[in-house]
């Protein structure tokens, strides 16, 4: 069902949030004039979107719970008119949107200082402020079709800030590069909402689900091949192996603008699995795709972050792993944790980015050298005693196999970080009891949250499978032996003496297994690169 978005005015408040941004986006002679003030204006139109999309989040639960969710802006969701302009109002759109508020303030408090003196500083706030507006209406978005027309507009502006720096030829060829990984994505969501809306299952949200759920895994050919377009703008959305390039070799753009995109731009793949996970539900293969594609990515940035050198590209891999494994999590069907990671991470990496500048005094810094070698009989004593307290922690709380079967591979990757933590502190000659009680506090954190997020997401996201086909325990396995492996490689051979196929592994690793070459000279033979605002540039440019 759904409702005009006028005949619900506390809803209102949640339109609030971007449109506050976009209007600060609009202000140029006082962005040319004085840019301080335009990052200030900045700053309070973030933050004051965050205590409307509370206030709106507060009225929702409070006064109005028994509104439909998804409010209409402009048209019908359903009859002769099924691609309209809606909004949803659900608990996820109140958390990301919120969250996107929150760090839009943030960076715009740091680019004030970041870009101080600079000549165009007041072009960056303007595309900053409109980039992070629009990237509100695809959170709140309740269809495909609004969806993709804030998509759009995102990407646009994303593609204004990765360009700020006119001069720098890298930044010019790599925002040339993923505006058409982005615009080939967005083609593939727009193909889908039109091959849904010709289905007769509408393009909202709630209907796409209320079709999906009706199937009973029944779907016409439209649905399937529709569901297979949402996970392939997925994969291009999230910089996934191996189209993962252009998500590395963004570095050029200002640091904020590094931690916009990688805290939460980068996210709205996952945000349209989120939205249509009933859909992919249905169709069930596409999920495995999704699933198997994630876990390549996860390994593959796991292993070559290690090889980096540079601060910001270590943190591009993390990024590309980190979002390998939340599509890990979705293809799984694990769509409650998925939330989570996504809120962990987004903060995590805006921190991340925007503190890298200090890490190079921490890096300088000395540091006392582990006073113990940690071999594999110690690492396979860490990885028991993490997994003895994280199932242990996981049936205290009530989740165990036979509820959850995703627990052993979810539960063999917290095991996995709570060895870490064991074998870095035991390395140190840490305490040994002290190191148990911190790994207790994190295991019981993590299923506190875990058991938080699936009572509070009960009725937006299908709870985690309590039954799996047989064929899925085999994938379960599969990524558990994985980071099994990953965690022996990180912890055991790599401290060991250089042997040669290591060095060749090092040396391949550094540069991305070479994947994204091909990739790119396909990109430049599609669409040759034209840089007119480059001085001495007029002619294409080959990479």
């Amino acid at each position: 069902m759904s409702q005009g978005i006028l005949d619900s005015p506390g809803y209102l408040l949640l339109v609030a949030p971007a449109a506050m941004l976009l209007i600060a986006a609009l202000p140029a002679a006082l962005a040319a004039r004085h840019p301080l003030t335009m990052g200030r204006l900045v700053q309070g139109a973030g933050l004051a979107g965050l205590a409307a999309t509370l206030a709106a989040a507060v009225w929702a639960e409070l006064a109005a719970p028994a509104l439909p969710a998804t409010l209409v802006v402009v048209g019908q969701d359903t009859g002769s008119v099924p691609l309209a302009l809606s909004v949803l109002a659900d608990r996820l759109t109140f958390t990301i949107l919120g969250l996107v508020a929150l760090l839009s303030a943030i960076i715009a408090r740091y680019s004030t200082n970041y870009l101080a003196g600079e000549a165009e500083q007041g072009r960056f706030f303007r595309w900053l402020a409109a980039t992070a507006g629009a990237f509100m209406l695809v959170v709140m978005a309740g269809n495909l079709l609004m969806f993709v027309i804030a998509v759009v507009f995102t990407g646009t502006g994303l593609n204004r800030l990765l360009t700020h720096y006119r001069d720098r030829l890298p930044a010019q060829m790599v925002a040339h590069k993923k505006l058409l990984f982005s615009r080939v994505a967005d083609g593939c969501l727009l193909a889908a909402a039109l091959l849904m809306a010709a289905g007769g299952g509408g393009t909202s949200f709630e209907g796409i689900a209320a079709t999906a759920t009706a199937s009973g895994g029944d779907l016409d050919w439209q649905f399937h091949l529709a569901a297979w377009l949402i996970v392939a703008y997925a994969i291009l959305k999230s910089g996934q192996f191996p189209f993962h390039g252009w998500l590395l070799q963004v570095m050029e753009a200002p640091t904020p603008v590094s931690a916009l995109l990688h805290a939460g731009i980068v996210y709205s793949g996952a945000i349209a699995v989120l939205r249509t996970h009933e859909l992919l539900l249905a169709d069930g293969h596409a999920l495995v795709a999704l699933a198997v594609v994630g876990l390549v990515t996860a390994v593959v940035a796991s292993l070559a972050m290690l090889t980096q050198t540079a601060i910001k590209s270590s943190l591009a891999w993390s990024t590309a792993g980190q979002l390998g494994f939340m599509l890990l999590e979705l293809g799984l069907g694990l769509f409650v944790l998925a939330v989570l990671h996504l809120v962990a991470h987004s903060l995590y990496k805006a921190h991340a980015f925007l503190s890298s500048g200090s890490m190079v005094d921490v890096l300088r810094s000395p540091k006392a050298r582990p006073r113990r070698t940690v071999g594999a009989a110690a690492w396979a004593g860490a990885v028991a005693l993490g997994v003895a307290m994280t199932f242990a922690m996981g049936a205290a709380w009530g989740i165990t196999l036979a509820r959850e079967p995703a627990l052993l591979a979810i539960g063999t990757i917290v095991s996995v970080a709570v060895a870490q933590l064991l074998i870095t502190g035991w390395s140190t000659t840490a305490p040994l009891l002290r190191l148990v009680l911190l790994s207790l506090l994190v295991t019981t954190l993590y299923f506190g949250l875990h058991t938080l997020f699936s009572w509070f997401y009960a009725g937006v996201l299908q709870p985690i499978p309590a039954q799996v086909p047989a064929s899925q325990y085999v994938l379960l396995g599969v990524v558990a032996a994985l980071f099994l492996g990953l965690s022996l490689f990180q912890t055991v051979l790599i401290n060991r003496p250089p042997a040669p196929w290591l060095l060749r592994l090092y040396v391949h690793l550094y540069n991305g297994l070479y994947t994204d070459l091909p990739v790119e000279r396909l990109v430049y033979r599609v669409w040759p690169a034209r840089f007119r605002d480059l001085p001495g540039r007029r002619g294409p440019l080959q990479p």
